[in-house]
């Protein structure tokens, strides 16, 4: 058994990575063909799409997953409502994504553009496939699965590119991600079924519903403070200035990729060590959060140094203001690190709360500061505005909620025994 997880672990990090280089470099050559303004129209686009996502998907998947696992007999009747129920849901926050844009930016173009990348709420359903084959450890097919729709999506981003595509054509790209993501997981189901066909029945999607609602809380709460941002610099500053933003976004969000990765290896050895000896268990929260934190701030420096080189690079000298905003943005990263590691914690201590309060209170703070900085500082009231949320999510909000998880943190920090 154990082999078969570190194997899950083993294809879910080579996906990730995969993705990440192909995001970054395959993105970069894009935003440099379409230019700042037309790179932060989609950009706006895809974050005011994403702040629907959670109502789309439910965040139920721990749910999903968890259910299967210990009922094993009911799993045709839990995917089935779980599909339903993401289908009806994806319909609905499509259409609500449209009129909101319709309504408020009375923008024809940028609601034409929400209608086609808003088109990917609805196929967010075929990930309920993914659910099954996750609670089945067989992340090895859902992975080739994503892998073939995420490189066919990269050939035909490079092919609109050389063809002088309009940007229509690009937002176009990201449906057709989503629609062949779905379509690859519907094949790699039929090749793994369940023993019966799936069904929803009103019982069941109910008893989804009134355990999903939480996470779709807690989702939303994680959305606002990741993406707000870029939709608020668009409605302040414009569309140029969210490009030079998104840009170095891109560059310091790629890094995020190192503790995730690390993280899903080692979610199974510190579960486990927590059973054998709390001692040890504590000793190794307390590296883990060290080896993240200060990780975080060698890539930080590491990023400040080499920002002026590597943004005219891989984005061209339309984006050289960038570089600036990278500089800044990426210190932000030290507290996302610490924060993934502080959420290895919560996990095994079942203290699922601090991490939505802390995201709410992160999303809260991310809103005020914009509106205060934003006129004053441009797009560097947005990365003052990403550090402070990042350490209230990752630190500070322990002060008031997770004692023992603070104590650990300043001990990994400080090399001061707590």
């Amino acid at each position: 058994m154990l082999r078969l997880v570190a194997a899950n672990s083993a294809w879910l990090t080579a996906e990730r990575l995969v993705r990440a280089l192909l995001g970054l470099l395959v993105g970069a050559w894009g935003a440099r063909y379409l230019g700042p303004a037309n790179y932060g129209t989609l950009a706006y686009v895809l974050s005011y799409v994403a702040l629907f996502l959670p109502f789309a998907t439910l965040s139920a998947d721990a749910i999903v997953v968890r259910n299967i696992a210990q009922q094993p007999h009911d799993a045709p009747r839990t995917l089935g409502s779980m599909l339903a129920l993401r289908v009806a849901f994806g319909l609905l926050v499509w259409l609500l994504a449209i009129g909101g844009m319709a309504a408020f930016s009375r923008d024809r173009e940028l609601t034409a553009l929400v209608a086609i990348v808003g088109g990917t709420l609805l196929f967010q359903a075929g990930d309920v496939v993914d659910l099954w084959l996750q609670s089945q450890t067989q992340s090895r097919r859902t992975v080739i699965a994503k892998l073939v729709a995420t490189l066919a999506t990269a050939g035909l981003r490079i092919a609109l590119i050389l063809a002088e595509a309009p940007l229509v054509a690009f937002a176009a790209a990201v449906l057709v991600e989503a629609a062949l993501t779905a379509g690859t997981l519907a094949l790699t189901y039929r090749r793994f079924r369940t023993d019966h066909p799936w069904g929803a029945t009103l019982k069941d999607s109910k008893t989804l519903l009134a355990e999903a609602w939480p996470f779709v809380l807690s989702g939303c709460a994680v959305m606002l403070y990741m993406r707000i941002d870029q939709v608020m610099i668009k409605q302040m500053l414009g569309t140029h200035e969210l490009g030079i933003y998104a840009a170095a976004t891109t560059l310091s969000n790629f890094w995020q990729m190192v503790p995730t990765v690390l993280s899903i290896s080692l979610a199974p050895f510190l579960a486990r060590q927590r059973l054998e000896d709390f001692a040890r268990y504590e000793r190794s929260v307390v590296l883990i959060f060290r080896a993240f934190f200060f990780a975080g701030v060698l890539i930080a420096l590491f990023t400040i140094v080499t920002a002026q080189w590597v943004v005219p690079a891989l984005f061209g000298q339309a984006y050289a203001s960038a570089a600036g905003v990278l500089a800044l943005h990426v210190t932000s990263n030290v507290f996302c690190f610490l924060g993934i590691a502080h959420s290895l914690w919560l996990v095994n201590e079942r203290r699922f709360a601090v991490r939505l309060w802390g995201t709410l209170a992160a999303g809260v703070a991310v809103v005020a500061i914009n509106v205060t900085l934003l006129p004053v500082l441009g797009v560097f009231g947005a990365c003052v505005a990403a550090i402070v949320s990042q350490a209230i999510a990752a630190l500070l909000i322990n002060v008031v909620l997770d004692r023992r998880g603070l104590k650990l943190q300043i001990e990994a920090i400080t090399f001061i025994k707590a």
